[in-house]
């Protein structure tokens, strides 16, 4: 939706009017979130917002709100108004947050000792008795459309981010040896993405026929719940990485040797599934549609019941999904957005899964945001012309 003019972002070397507080070294990209953000209040009469939650932390800072990666909130919050946007913190995260975390933000600090006491004073400071929101009220709806409008300074960051996760991932992928533990394989990729940057905030690993055992495949150590997990021949990676917010999700297999029949049976199907998918995305088509697509997709090639088995994908962004295709779904593809398909099959002696994130243009086009370098790909051809390259399973 369009910026009232009030609260547009003014072209560079023009003053905002930032009220009380000197905000100018914001980067650009924040400064039109939190233009949107304060478009968004004054369209629903509302006069403070509170953001706590890490998602939106991020979305409108850039930064890292918390401290264990588990939390979904931190010790850091914003307290939005139309004319000040002040970061509440604590004396522990003061300078990483106003140097590393959040530059050109207004910080104020509060004493650890008293908590949460000593921040809610701030903050009810700053609110000076007026009638407030969190982000987690009646405006989450509002503020998650926000999030997923991409803007084009978010776009730029998300092809940077798609090409070194698609990077890190190939590296990962091209490390592993027969023998590893899924606990090692994990370990692996999380330093290819860590040296980028870049926060693994999901992992899921395989090996062999636990592949169609398990959708979400924790690691395991080797001799975890009497079954070893030292991999033989074919190793599954599903990952989620995350640098400041924006979220890419994508998955690679690898097998040692030649490929298996039944696998490479169901990752040819798997790849078709995806690519339906993916060139369906396009601006009105509604989720449901693309639930029922993909679940007439398996049933062709005979397998109706992975429909049932794991959940195909849906919008990604500052999530790792911020909706999913359900069966029903009137959620609808808009371009300026990110999406993510993974659809995946389970057979008799093995597993497969094909996934990247992708970006839908004005115009209907996507572009694949996560492709892997010197990666086997299929250019899949579907019925109606249209094809797509894949990712296939690299042989070592």
């Amino acid at each position: 939706s369009p910026i009232p003019a009030a609260c547009a972002v003014p072209a560079p070397g023009v003053p905002r009017p930032l009220g009380s507080a000197d905000m100018s070294g914001i980067a650009p990209q924040y400064a039109e979130h939190l233009a949107a953000l304060r478009g968004l209040m004054k369209d629903n009469g509302v006069e403070v917002l509170i953001v706590s939650k890490a998602p939106v932390f991020f979305w409108l800072t850039g930064g890292r709100c918390y401290v264990p990666t588990i939390e979904e909130a931190g010790p850091a919050k914003v307290v939005v108004t139309q004319d000040k946007a002040v970061v509440v913190t604590t004396a522990i995260e003061e300078h990483k947050i106003k140097n590393q975390e959040c530059p050109g933000w207004e910080v104020r600090a509060a004493a650890w000792a008293g908590l949460p006491g000593t921040m809610d004073a701030i903050v009810d400071e700053l609110v000076a008795g007026r009638p407030k929101e969190e982000d987690s009220g009646r405006l989450a709806g509002a503020i998650d459309d926000l999030m997923v409008d991409l803007t084009d300074a978010d776009l730029a960051a998300y092809r940077e981010l798609g090409r070194d996760i698609g990077e890190a991932l190939a590296e990962a992928a091209k490390s592993v040896s027969v023998g590893d533990t899924e606990y090692k394989v994990a370990g692996l990729t999380h330093l290819a993405y860590n040296k980028r940057g870049i926060d693994l905030v999901m992992i899921a690993v395989a090996h062999d026929e636990r592949i169609a055992w398990d959708r979400h495949p924790l690691a395991r150590l080797g001799s975890g719940n009497g079954a070893g997990t030292e991999l033989k021949k074919v190793c599954m990676i599903a990952t989620c990485g995350r640098r400041k917010g924006l979220v890419c999700s994508l998955s690679r297999l690898v097998c040692f040797g030649p490929l298996p029949e039944e696998l490479q049976k169901i990752h040819t199907i798997c790849m078709e599934v995806d690519a339906k998918l993916n060139l369906a995305t396009t601006p009105g088509t509604t989720a449901d549609q693309l639930y029922q697509l993909a679940a007439k997709a398996y049933a062709d090639h005979g397998y109706p019941e992975q429909i049932e088995q794991h959940h195909q994908g849906g919008l990604i962004g500052y999530k790792c999904r911020h909706w999913i295709a359900q069966p029903g779904g009137t959620q609808v593809v808009k371009a300026g957005r990110a999406y993510a398909w993974n659809p995946t099959i389970a057979g008799k002696t093995i597993g497969t899964k094909s996934e990247d994130t992708i970006y839908v243009h004005k115009d209907g086009t996507i572009e694949n945001l996560t492709p892997s370098p010197d990666w086997p790909y299929v250019d899949v051809k579907l019925p109606d012309g249209k094809s797509m390259n894949r990712p296939d399973i690299l042989i070592k």
